[in-house]
């Protein structure tokens, strides 16, 4: 067996769970229609809600504006998505606050979760003015 086939033989079985997890992904949204993922925030603590939902509806969005958060950004998701994105936030060395989808914002946790393409919308720009890091973190990072 040549180099090559070796690498090739190597590549098959990752290739092929990622063909199934896209596969999988599209299956659910496709029953699950109204799945969303999201980001709220509020400004009075600086905290970030990064969320899932089987339906964002009426009374939840109530449920954040009561709380002080305001719904930036938001797509169609799934809820292993948003459990994979909670542990590699974790395993980067972003701890939750006082709840496992609370977060501090900051400039660098806003930068993984745009890396991660967590939908932010205009967040970014609002956040901008927050001074190095909030939560922690180096923001040199």
């Amino acid at each position: 067996m040549s180099s090559l086939d070796v690498i090739e033989a190597a590549l098959v079985a990752p290739s092929m769970e990622s063909v199934i997890a896209v596969t999988e992904r599209y299956q659910y949204l496709e029953v699950h229609r109204d799945a969303k993922v999201f980001t709220a925030y509020r400004e009075v603590d600086h905290m970030l809600l990064i969320g899932f939902a089987q339906a964002l509806s009426s009374e939840q969005r109530a449920d954040f504006e009561a709380r002080g958060f305001v719904l930036f950004g938001e797509r169609e998701g799934t809820q292993r998505e948003h459990r994979l994105l909670l542990m590699t936030l974790e395993e980067i060395g972003i701890s939750a606050s006082y709840g496992p989808e609370y977060f501090v914002a900051s400039k660098y946790l806003l930068r993984h979760l745009r890396n991660l393409g967590w939908p932010l919308g205009d967040l970014k720009a609002m956040i901008s003015g927050l001074p190095g890091s909030k939560d922690g973190t180096s923001p040199s990072r």
